[in-house]
């Protein structure tokens, strides 16, 4: 379809059913087992395309023999560079198992005996990795932190050499699992200590002044390390931690420390320390990174994730350009503003400019155009760091209250080497604002600027107007207010709303003061599963405005302007805790492809799109 919007592989695809597997190294089928799916076919990427194996020096499923039997096959081996593939020039064997699976080690260990040139093992389960060296004595193995790459060198590695990501996912996952198992860290908090070291691997890449790592660790610090003798690899990394901190004041406390025990750093470093954030693509390294803050992130204080379908839906809708300036006043892990920005880069790339006038106005665009602001340091940091994994826009992101006065944002801004928010200065606002009466806002400071936050009576004509008493309110209905103040005359805006919003008999005075203020173009009604796998059960509804000036908006008013309504049923996704995808299928159960030989989510969303477009005649207004 070619206003298909949101395809399968927007989310997590399940590719168990799938009915052939090809083994990444000879490319030929392959059992679609679980460990094959989940272990084997990953880690062989890897060695290719992270550790720089040559394929030719590796062969699946390879025989050993031990004395007089032969055992195995062992998963996957890779022999000394260039030579021939028998059992005196093995060099590595990886065993793999299915997720989950704790087996195997000794399997690994029975086949590395017999094998003399043998130096490192590997046992993977998809989700947790084990690295051995091989040693001459007792006790003829010792877990390390990493195998070698096919080039690597005595101590650190050359920042020229280092090999792009081919699965961040799956970097993440294992390092979350280790923190874990130290245990006296939250989620949260063994969240906190990855994005901490997240910003200092991209600093460290950053520095073009060292031509080493500093984000890594030699063989003596490990040694050391593992003998607990003096040594200056934590020294190192908590050196790139402070200039992270010193970079971003806004995000990160003076006083704050990497939390994560020295052992467990240096098994981080190991696996950051070959691979390069800045040269992997940036496909790849936005959309693990979001799955990774997804399955480790839930709402708190009314605040959740807004889904991809959904997101697109609001891009699609308010249709940004070059030369609008957006904001997300209350940003969260940074949805909108990412969305948005690939939404532009896609009309650069189909314009006739040059590739490096496309990329400078890429830069332009994500520098000069992109503002958020969220009052929770961790999601402002999230956002930042998926930005910098989109290649920028991060410098127009720092932690604030929206909702507080404008000169104490941009006091807030200013502290954060960010650029300044002006009221009524921006053409677009997308936002998803966080909503319940759980928390109310209840600072007199903040509710005296709001005119929603005063009690409105209704008058003998049924018109409601403004009392002079402040009450608490909560803050879905205040970022209404403080979104209209953020954008100019002409600007439009999208915001997601609980649908009492919009229905409730009691908030009568909200819809008046609505209306008053801008031109409704659109209420699109949002399915009850929509946020279910992100953390609440609201039902809820996108609502698009377009603030005009107010002899405009009366000249509207009279002509009683039609509103696009719009119904999604379908959100291309289970009502569950995980949002298992759900895909178009025919009479027979056989799920439908597009051109690209993807499924097809079982959606609406583009179908909304497609009437809005129609309704609208390609018009804004």
């Amino acid at each position: 379809m070619s206003d298909q919007i949101v395809k399968a592989k927007d989310l997590i695809q399940d590719t168990s059913s799938a009915s052939e597997l090809f083994d990444f190294i000879t490319s030929k089928p392959i059992p679609n087992k679980p460990e094959n799916r989940e272990a084997k076919v990953p880690f062989e990427k890897r060695l290719i395309e992270e550790y720089g194996y040559n394929k030719t020096d590796i062969e699946p499923e390879f025989r050993i023999q031990h004395g007089s039997h032969t055992i195995g096959p062992a998963d996957i081996v890779v022999f000394h560079s260039s030579k021939e593939h028998i059992q005196e020039n093995i060099y590595i064997i990886i065993e793999c198992k299915k997720k989950d699976s704790k087996d195997g080690e000794q399997q690994l260990k029975s086949y590395l005996s017999p094998c003399k040139s043998a130096k490192y093992g590997v046992w993977f389960n998809g989700d947790e990795a084990k690295y051995f060296k091989i040693l001459d004595k007792d006790p003829h193995w010792r877990e390390i932190l990493n195998i070698p790459t096919a080039m690597e060198q005595e101590g650190l590695p050359r920042k020229a050499d280092l090999k792009p990501i081919v699965d961040l996912n799956k970097l993440l996952e294992p390092i979350h699992h280790k923190i874990y198992a130290d245990g006296g860290l939250s989620s949260e908090e063994i969240f906190d200590e990855i994005i901490k070291l997240m910003f200092a691997k991209i600093a460290d890449e950053k520095d073009t002044a060292s031509p080493s790592v500093s984000f890594g660790i030699s063989d003596v610090e490990e040694e050391a390390i593992n003998n607990n003798t003096s040594n200056d690899f934590r020294a190192r990394i908590e050196d790139l931690f402070d200039r992270v901190k010193r970079r971003y004041k806004d995000l990160f406390d003076e006083s704050e420390k990497i939390k994560i025990k020295t052992a467990t750093l240096a098994y981080i470093a190991a696996q950051f320390e070959n691979l390069s954030f800045r040269n992997t693509e940036r496909d790849i390294k936005a959309a693990a990174f979001q799955k990774f803050v997804y399955a480790h992130q839930r709402g708190e204080r009314g605040q959740f994730f807004t889904p991809d379908p959904i997101i697109k839906l609001a891009v699609n809708i308010i249709d940004p350009k070059e030369d609008e300036m957006i904001i997300d006043p209350a940003c969260g892990t940074g949805g909108f503003l990412v969305e948005t920005m690939k939404f532009v880069w896609q009309q650069i790339d189909e314009s006739k400019d040059s590739s490096i006038d496309k990329d400078r106005r890429k830069l332009d665009y994500a520098r000069d155009k992109i503002r958020g602001i969220d009052i929770a340091k961790r999601l402002a940091k999230v956002t930042k760091m998926r930005m910098i994994l989109e290649d920028d826009g991060h410098t127009g992101v720092f932690s604030a209250d929206a909702l507080a006065s404008f000169p104490t944002i941009q006091k807030e801004a200013i502290e954060s080497n960010a650029t300044a928010i002006q009221q009524g200065s921006f053409d677009i606002v997308l936002t998803n604002p966080p909503f319940g009466s759980k928390g109310k806002v209840t600072s007199k400071a903040i509710l005296e600027q709001y005119e929603l936050a005063y009690k409105w009576k209704a008058n003998e004509t049924g018109t409601f107007e403004k009392t002079n008493i402040i009450a608490d309110q909560v803050p879905d209905i205040l970022f209404i207010e403080r979104c209209l103040q953020l954008l100019k005359y002409g600007g439009r805006m999208g915001i997601v709303l609980p649908d009492g919003d919009i229905t409730n008999s009691t908030l009568s005075y909200l819809r008046q003061y609505i209306k008053d203020k801008a031109k409704i173009l659109a209420v699109i009604s949002l399915p009850k599963e929509t946020f279910i796998p992100h953390g609440t059960g609201v039902k809820a509804s996108v609502v698009f405005l377009h603030k005009l000036k107010p002899e405009d908006l009366e000249k509207e008013k009279k002509k009683d302007y039609p509103i696009f309504f719009g119904i999604i049923e379908k959100i291309g996704y289970d009502g569950d805790k995980k949002g298992t995808p759900l895909f178009k299928r025919n009479e027979d159960g056989e799920a439908f492809l597009d051109e690209d030989g993807e499924q097809i989510l079982d959606e609406d969303v583009s179908e909304v799109v497609k009437e809005w477009k129609e309704f609208n005649h390609g018009k804004i207004g």
